[in-house]
């Protein structure tokens, strides 16, 4: 088959997983966040991982360079300090591993902080609504906040930055 019939299958695939898988964060159900939080205190060392409700990265997954026949912009998509194009993807994960939220409508160059805040649970995130005393664990790449933990860089808390960076590595297997 020529290579134009593939990506019209493999986009018809994306097409029915995106019409039919339904992630979507808790935010509001606090029974459900409760769950989640007890999954990462269990999974922690000792246990005392307390308020952790997921796990944030940003990944990109590198692709062939994109046409002006494909899209407007096709530099949009080019990384330069990887020195690829790519599609950015901010999601956030549960203990175990599986995924609560994505999102991959933000340009493959814009910093990991300003697409979380400018995605939809981000900014619901920022605005407040994730209840107390819950929390997202994510990399010195996130911007501290009530509901957003990143390590410290205190040689002085380095037993917190141990376990806030062990708390993380789910998102990192889970990518």
């Amino acid at each position: 088959v020529c290579k134009d019939y593939v990506y019209d299958c493999v986009y018809l695939v994306i097409d029915a997983i995106n019409a039919t898988l339904h992630i979507n964060f808790p935010l509001t159900d606090v029974e459900k966040l409760k769950e989640l939080e007890a999954d990462f205190r269990a999974a922690s060392r000792g246990g005392c991982w307390e308020g952790q409700v997921g796990a944030i990265d940003g990944v990109h997954f590198a692709m062939r360079a994109p046409s002006k026949k494909d899209v407007p912009d096709p530099m949009k998509y080019f990384v330069a300090r990887k020195d690829e194009y790519a599609i950015l993807c901010i999601a956030v994960c549960d203990a175990h591993r599986r995924f609560t939220s994505y999102d991959i409508s933000k340009s493959a160059t814009t910093h990991d902080s300003l697409a979380w805040e400018a995605s939809d649970l981000g900014a619901r995130v920022a605005h407040g609504e994730l209840p107390e005393p819950f929390f997202i664990n994510a990399d010195s790449a996130f911007t501290l906040s009530n509901s957003i933990i990143t390590p410290s860089g205190d040689p002085a808390l380095d037993a917190f930055d141990y376990h806030q960076s062990s708390n993380r590595m789910p998102i990192e297997c889970a990518f």
